[in-house]
């Protein structure tokens, strides 16, 4: 009976595992999106939640309607960027160029003093 509970638990705990992994991949950026983005730094509609795009530097990127939640960007620069309807929730924009930036929400976004806002002074921007 012992063995038996035991067994219980540990298929109990693998299922737990395996429903996480599961999560964390449906809600991962397409990597293709991020290669993409990295090369010409236009990803209209596209999904880049949880990427990792620290310190890139895509200056007047074209980012309508794109999914940026969970998205890392410190130290990068978006400058002059089109974040037109795009989804910032969580969004690590903390020491970015956000200047002249628009169409950005950036309530849901992490920003900090280092960040330049899109009005070009410096943040954290709401």
């Amino acid at each position: 009976m012992k063995n038996r509970h035991r067994h219980v638990r540990w298929s109990g705990v693998l299922c737990g595992v395996f429903a996480l992994i599961a999560l964390r991949h449906a809600s991962a950026a397409n990597p293709d999106h991020v290669a993409n983005f990295r090369k010409t730094h236009d990803c209209v509609g596209c999904d880049l939640s949880n990427a990792n795009l620290a310190a890139v530097q895509a200056p007047n990127a074209k980012l309508v309607n794109a999914n940026l939640a969970n998205a890392n960007f410190y130290g990068g620069s978006l400058r002059g960027a089109d974040l037109t309807g795009a989804m910032l929730d969580g969004a690590n924009l903390e020491m970015v160029d956000l200047t002249g930036a628009v169409g950005a929400v950036l309530g849901g976004a992490k920003t900090d003093a280092r960040t330049t806002c899109p009005n070009g002074k410096p943040g954290p921007c709401n």
